[in-house]
């Protein structure tokens, strides 16, 4: 084999290695790029405040469904606490339902990054695992128990909302009235049951006797 031949061997073999060598490190340099971006992304996602609350009852069914035989509570109770947790997670997703048209066209108009949209998908698949968990369990205490657990939970999530408002409403009744020093309607009915006087800071006094 002559020389001119060897030499054109030689820049044959690395006409064809040099594209692959190239595709090779375009293929690393991706990868390597998507593996950071998205550490960096889900870094963001786990330092973000997340978007509702601890999920305490959760944890007190899961840290009571934990305890050993001797301090085992009832069924009634861990039922009663699965009822809790499960209340939660009706009132947690009527909150993730309402945010979710606003998150979105905030999305869709640019006003929101990707991590925050993110993080809404995100804590709503925990919450559908949530739901489905709690399902599971309550086929545990009971079989069929389903269709009739998750309209009782509802309706104990409902009436903790009204509780909720009725006691704001009546704080704010209070906060009025001391105010603008006028007699609320909790003072006004508590004077009409025990013939007792209420002041603005809620301190009985007594009628004086003629």
């Amino acid at each position: 084999m002559s020389e001119t031949e060897a030499k054109a061997e030689a820049i044959a073999d690395v006409s064809v290695l040099t594209p692959i060598l190239y595709l090779g490190f375009l293929v690393t340099t991706f990868i390597v790029f998507t593996f950071q971006y998205r550490k960096r992304r889900l870094a963001k996602i786990v330092q973000r405040k997340p978007l509702l609350k601890e999920n305490y009852a959760a944890e007190i069914y899961q840290q009571l469904k934990s305890l050993s035989t001797p301090d085992k509570p009832h069924d009634r109770v861990l039922k009663a606490a699965l009822i809790r947790r499960a209340s939660d997670a009706v009132l947690r997703s009527i909150k993730l339902r309402e945010l979710e048209p606003g998150l979105n066209k905030l999305y869709q108009e640019g006003l929101i990054g990707e991590d925050i949209h993110k993080q809404f998908e995100i804590e709503s698949k925990v919450l559908e695992l949530e739901l489905k968990e709690i399902l599971q369990e309550c086929d545990i205490y009971k079989k069929g128990w389903a269709p009739t657990f998750f309209p009782v939970s509802q309706e104990v999530c409902m009436n903790e909302a009204l509780r909720r408002r009725l006691k704001i409403m009546n704080e704010r009744e209070e906060a009025f009235a001391e105010l603008w020093q006028i007699e609320s309607t909790a003072a006004s009915e508590l004077k009409k049951l025990t013939g007792t006087e209420v002041d603005s800071k809620n301190k009985k006094k007594p009628k004086k006797k003629n």
